[in-house]
């Protein structure tokens, strides 16, 4: 009889303990954490939305161009759920659920493949049957739990971009990769018996579907091209170790050549729609790597050179992780001060056993997937970049622990004291666990989700002003103030456009501007409703008392610092020509007239021009606004309150802060600035644009 295994080594109960806990750091209040919804997700969900439309791909080309398969999942959340924050997310949660059990899954075929026996070359350790052995075989539990409550790996699950997919097919692809090299192996060294055939045709399965996740992986995210070519690199590598040592005829890249065929030719197949679209597209395949790439600079090596540096020390220094609040607790390292230091043991004991092929695998991964951010130098260090090295680099301290533990165990076995043994060494792995563990908990519940930096860069206003419209109809016309023209949040949650859409979407109900330089007004007799963001405030003076002379404050929703997310108003019906000298409209485009312009003194010595405008009409095509330019003074944006927002008969006020002294009264020359082709907007009476404005 086989001796049974001890409780702690059982497959069902690490399966089990893997689920609960990535399930609960994934799933925990999803709905709510992050606060907000981010640009990039609310992309994605656009897109997922044409989806919906009939008008899928597989490849999207807004914002820098993304691969399809993402939109598609979402899309399909969104049937069933929904168009809501948690129904975007929803598939990266599950998604890094999955990638804990696919980590657990690739760690016991890389185990399994280590353990083998390789031409007896085994140590006393290696081989030792009992308790020690049974304990090393803990590592792949150690590296799932470890990832699973890891603060990098449970943001980006619930964070609905496509980038944590990479590291699950990733490990989907190498974990089948490995089974399909263990059975091989396994048949090559039984002798042969009855189903034979169906035997040595089983490995040749796996290669397949290696090759299938391994083409997968290349339409979520596009450091995932970069899979492909690290297992290419490796079998390489270990196909060169193995002729220099003349074992040349045991490297895998020779006992599995035509598996490697098949691998290969089925990831070919699975990228091939993709590698259609960019043989049609070829800018598509290089557009976002053009734009962050380090060869477009100066000193290009030596900005790959910070990059590389910078990165690696995102692992395990402290207060060197990447800054940015939407893809961590700025400048938090991936690995906490006692998990760093697993990991740098476990990559000790991987670089002494670097002859194995196993343990060189998971120490080319993490230089192979580290490569991307090597190359994109816009920014350093970076989180979504590297995704790739997951799972890969959880091992490191998995490895760490599972070696401290089992010294411990050895130490205690050779005391004789073999009842303790078990308990010691797995209450060393449960307190680090505990300590990793809590400190993600503490940094990502307590700290960085409910915290006001991290509502303010997952755009909470535009959350909070889709929740208090949805909950609170407006009777009347609705101007929206967002630092952002047609915020992607705003867009897909409330309008539900979708990106074919978005720019010839309309509203009639509802108008975009940036209550920091402009405040439209209804025109004369209707009401309206204003909802303005915490990221477009009202100034506290602007326009000679503008906002508190027209609006009338209704109420606000706070910020979770207990300042306003959005603060509402009320027009109050006040004729804004009231506060102007009388002029005869003068005409700057087809659709906009200038009818009143004032100049107020400011205390440090320069001036306000406050501009009252007419409007005949929307012009759809001046989707990017206008330049607004003072004769000798300055050149001011003009886009605060743009031409498609614009109707008949409305009106908007502007204000321009004028340096210097201004006599009065005062005679100024205007014109507006077209940025489709970079002219001044001539109309008859003002061929080169300029319009003169007499000021009181």
């Amino acid at each position: 009889m086989k001796p049974s295994r001890p409780w702690y080594t059982r497959p069902w109960l690490h399966i089990t303990l893997i689920v609960v806990v990535a399930s609960l750091f994934r799933l925990w209040h999803l709905q709510s954490l992050p606060p907000g919804l981010f640009g990039d997700e609310a992309t994605d969900g656009l897109d997922a939305l044409d989806v919906l439309a009939g008008r899928g791909a597989v490849f999207f080309p807004a914002n820098f161009g993304r691969e399809g398969l993402h939109m598609w999942i979402v899309a399909g959340a969104f049937r069933l759920l929904g168009v809501t924050p948690l129904a975007l997310r929803l598939p990266s949660a599950l998604a890094g659920i999955a990638t804990a059990l696919a980590a657990y899954w690739l760690g016991s075929e890389l185990l399994a493949v280590y353990w083998a026996n390789q031409g007896g070359q085994e140590t006393r350790r290696e081989a030792a049957p009992g308790p020690l052995r049974q304990l090393i075989s803990l590592t792949p539990l150690l590296a799932a739990l470890i990832l699973a409550t890891s603060f990098w790996h449970v943001h980006f699950s619930r964070f609905g971009i496509r980038g944590v997919f990479t590291p699950l097919c990733g490990a989907l692809a190498f974990a089948a990769f490995w089974r399909a090299v263990r059975v091989s192996e396994a048949n090559a060294s039984e002798a042969p018996k009855a189903g034979a055939r169906s035997a040595a045709l089983r490995p040749f399965a796996w290669f397949v579907v290696s090759g299938l996740l391994l083409g997968l992986a290349t339409h979520f995210y596009t450091a995932s091209r970069f899979l492909p070519f690290f297992l290419a690199g490796f079998l390489g590598v270990e196909w060169l170790i193995a002729a220099v040592s003349r074992r040349g005829r045991q490297a895998l890249l020779v006992r599995h050549f035509w598996g490697l065929v098949l691998l290969y030719a089925a990831a070919a197949l699975v990228f091939a729609p993709l590698g259609l679209y960019f043989l049609q597209h070829p800018g598509s395949f290089t557009q976002r790597a053009g734009e962050v790439a380090a060869f477009g600079a100066a000193n290009p090596w030596v900005r790959m050179g910070q990059a590389a540096v910078a990165n690696v020390l995102q692992f395990f220094a402290p207060g060197r992780g990447d800054p940015e609040q939407f893809y961590n607790f700025p400048r938090r390292a991936v690995f906490d001060p006692l998990t760093a230091v697993l990991a740098l043991a476990g990559l000790a004991l991987l670089v002494w056993r670097w002859r194995r092929p196993a343990a060189l695998f998971l120490l080319l991964w993490f230089p192979a997937l580290l490569l991307p951010s090597f190359l994109a130098t816009d920014r350093w260090p970076t989180l979504p970049r590297v995704l790739g090295v997951i799972p890969a680099v959880y091992f490191y301290p998995a490895i760490g622990l599972a070696a401290l533990a089992g010294g411990v165990q050895a130490l205690v076995w050779r005391r004789r004291r073999a009842g303790a043994t078990p308990a010691a060494a797995l209450a060393i792995c449960a307190a680090a666990l505990l300590v990793h563990g809590g400190l993600t908990y503490r940094d990502y519940f307590l700290r960085w989700g409910p915290s006001q930096a991290t509502f303010d860069q997952f755009e909470g206003d535009m959350i909070t002003a889709w929740r208090w419209l949805e909950d609170h109809p407006a009777g009347d016309h609705v101007y929206l103030s967002s630092d952002i023209y047609r915020h992607p949040t705003f867009m897909l949650l409330y309008e539900r456009a979708t990106v074919q859409t978005y720019f010839d979407h309309y509203d009639p109900g509802l108008s975009w501007y940036d209550a920091r330089a402009v405040l439209p007004l209804p025109p004369p007799g209707d009401t309206a409703t204003y909802v303005v963001g915490s990221s477009a405030p009202l100034p506290v003076q602007a326009a000679a008392g503008a906002p508190q002379r027209y609006l009338a404050p209704t109420g606000s929703v706070p910020a979770p610092d207990g300042s306003d997310a959005i603060t509402l108003y009320r027009s109050k019906g006040e004729d804004p020509a009231a506060a102007f000298v009388p002029m005869a409209p003068v005409p700057f485009t087809g659709q906009l007239a200038l009818t009143g312009a004032a100049v107020n003194p400011l205390p440090d010595g320069s001036h306000e021009l406050v501009l009252l405008w007419q409007t005949a009409g929307p012009d759809p095509g001046g989707w990017r606004g206008y330049r607004l330019e003072v004769e000798g003074r300055a050149m001011f944006p003009f886009d605060a309150f743009r031409p498609p927002e614009w109707t008949p008969g409305g009106r908007f006020l502007t204000w321009h802060r004028i340096e210097g002294d201004l006599p009065t009264p005062a005679t100024l020359r205007l014109r507006l600035w077209d940025p489709r082709d970079q002219q001044p907007v001539a109309v008859p009476g003002a061929p080169d644009g300029w319009h003169t404005v007499a000021l009181p």
